[in-house]
């Protein structure tokens, strides 16, 4: 049997041995020496001057004097003299001086906790696990800085991949914010976990903000949900037309198919130019609300640019036709075409009427009360169909001239009978023509009913196709639009039924197309018109008087500087050069 422990190498007391305390004493100082081992240094390189009895120290690379040729062993002052034991793998100590514990490692001494570089996961006072290789339980966790500042840094692979901060309750997640699917910055809320919706997002490029969802709680809810605005905003339209002028100098308002020209004006911040080929109407943005019931003026500046070449052979040389008009807008937003109020007239007779039978979905016919007015013997699909008066809008209210309940090419011309008032559809009543308010579909008898008729879309009721009298000269135009139509024709000088809002709209170069039209020449894809001015406001002085068919006649103040008088007359496009 060995003399010795295997793993302290404490001495044994040998059978028969003389002076068994000599070694029994011996191992108890090598056991005070390693037991809850705390050494008062690990840096130390040589003995102190007045060690005291039980010092330990653990001998660094290179110690001297007493300690000389001792490196990495334990060193304890015992009777007087330094007992140096030689350490084996696993062992912990405490260094005082440093305030940490070393581990032999079985070559020299470590830290304890080991190296803490590319760990798998950590756990603090919580469980660790493959996903979330991170966790903390804790009432609050802090991240300060080492001198400056300190940045808390979320990294991605890519573009379309996620770094992100998750808020969660109950570990259901219920508000987001990073770069979620994008570089965009974005924040994002959610009730149940699953869901979410965009709050917020911060456009990467421009830093340009948006709120997907509209803004509330900033200002009053009475005041709408629209979009907060700016001063500049409030201020840049001097009447219905917001930035009519260009004072936001950005051309907003204006539709996209035209050009902001500050070069060429008439004395405005700016113009808005077109160039080229007719290719349609094209739009301003909002939609300015109105009371149709009242009568408004609208103006604009147009300019027509001239061309180098002899245009003589044209009676109007090289100035197209230009147009302005309005769109009309419903209570709920959409626009009013005419498909959804103008009405059939055959020889002056409108076709507006009643059922005379109840209609349901899958009927081949129609039973009028009166069926005169009604189209049998033009063949166009738009004047084969019907206009069915029982739509009623989101808010509620029921329009009596005014229906998005219509379908076109639903008869054929031999089909109206004007002795029996029947009308014989081509195929059964599709069911996006029945009754809404009725579980069948049914319309019951005295419902308004009418044939449809053909439509142009937008009102030009403004300037329809007006010559300007010379190019590269500034010119104003001004005219009125009031009252409702009731007349089923689309009278440019009102507004259709169920209007509360307009957009304004230009068609501009209308006759400058491919190969000349009408008498006009091709004056190619660059010739330009040039827009200024914008402006609509209401007439207070200005009356729509109804007249025989359900159109107004509107009337405006003329003036009289001479006279001294102001009279009415019926409204009528002015053109003014300037």
């Amino acid at each position: 049997m060995s003399d010795r422990s295997a793993n302290l190498s404490l001495p044994f007391i040998q059978p028969s041995q003389a002076q068994k305390h000599v070694t029994h004493n011996e191992a108890l100082e090598r056991l005070d020496a390693l037991v809850q081992l705390s050494v008062l240094s690990a840096t130390e390189d040589e003995p102190p001057a007045q060690p005291e009895e039980g010092d330990r120290y653990l001998l660094p690379a290179g110690a001297s004097g007493a300690w000389s040729g001792r490196d990495g062993d334990l060193a304890v002052l015992a009777n007087g003299a330094w007992l140096f034991l030689e350490p084996q793998a696993g062992w912990l100590a405490w260094v005082r001086d440093q305030s940490n514990a070393l581990r032999h490692d079985g070559t020299t001494w470590v830290p304890a906790q080991g190296d803490l570089q590319n760990l798998p996961w950590i756990g603090v006072n919580a469980t660790a696990n493959s996903t979330n290789r991170l966790s903390l339980s804790a009432q609050a966790s802090l991240f300060s800085h080492d001198g400056a500042g300190h940045r808390l840094k979320v990294n991605k692979a890519g573009s379309a991949n996620t770094a992100s901060l998750l808020f969660q309750t109950g570990f259901s997640g219920r508000a987001e914010m990073g770069t979620m699917g994008s570089d965009g910055f974005s924040v994002k809320v959610s009730s149940d976990g699953a869901s979410f919706q965009t709050a917020l997002i911060a456009d990467p490029a421009t830093g340009t903000v948006t709120f997907p969802n509209g803004v509330s709680g900033l200002t009053d809810p009475a005041f709408g949900a629209e979009d907060l605005v700016t001063r500049a905003y409030l201020t840049a339209g001097h009447d219905l037309v917001t930035n009519g002028m260009d004072s936001l100098g950005t051309g907003y308002n204006y539709p996209s198919a035209l050009t902001r020209d500050p070069a060429i004006t008439p004395h405005l911040p700016a113009a808005f130019s077109y160039a080229g080929y007719h290719a349609g109407p094209v739009e301003m943005v909002e939609t300015i609300a109105v009371d149709p019931n009242l009568c408004y003026r609208l103006q604009a500046y147009l300019r027509q640019e001239s061309l180098p070449g002899d245009w003589s052979a044209h009676a109007e040389e090289d100035r197209h036709e230009q147009s302005v008009g309005i769109q009309c807008i419903d209570p709920d937003g959409l626009v009013i075409e005419p498909r959804h109020h103008v009405r059939f007239h055959d020889g002056g007779t409108d076709s507006l009427t009643v059922l005379a039978a109840p209609l349901s979905p899958g009927d081949t016919e129609i039973h009028l009360a009166d069926a005169s007015g009604w189209n049998d013997s033009d063949n166009d699909a738009e004047a084969r169909g019907v206009l069915i008066f029982g739509y009623i809008s989101a808010g509620g209210r029921r329009h009596d001239h005014y229906s998005r309940i219509v379908g076109h090419d639903l008869f054929a011309i031999a089909g109206v009978n004007k002795t029996t008032h029947v009308v014989t559809l081509s195929s059964p009543l599709p069911a996006l023509l029945g009754n809404p308010g009725d579980g069948g579909g049914t319309w019951p008898a005295g419902t308004a009913i009418a044939n449809t008729a053909p439509g142009t879309g937008a009102k030009r009721s403004f300037a329809d196709r007006v010559h300007l009298a010379e190019t590269d000269r500034w010119y104003q135009l001004s005219a009125h639009v009031g009252g409702i139509d009731l007349s089923g024709t689309d009278a440019a000088g009102n507004f259709a039924p169920g209007t509360v809002g307009i957009r304004v709209v230009f068609w501009p170069n209308v006759s400058n197309l491919p190969g000349g039209s009408g008498g006009h020449p091709d004056t190619g894809p660059d010739h330009r018109v040039h827009i200024a001015g914008v402006s609509l406001r209401a007439q207070p002085l200005a009356v729509a008087e109804r007249v025989t068919g359900g159109s107004a006649l509107v009337h405006v103040p003329v003036p009289d500087v001479v006279g001294g008088v102001v009279a009415m007359a019926p409204d009528t496009l002015i053109v003014k050069e300037i």
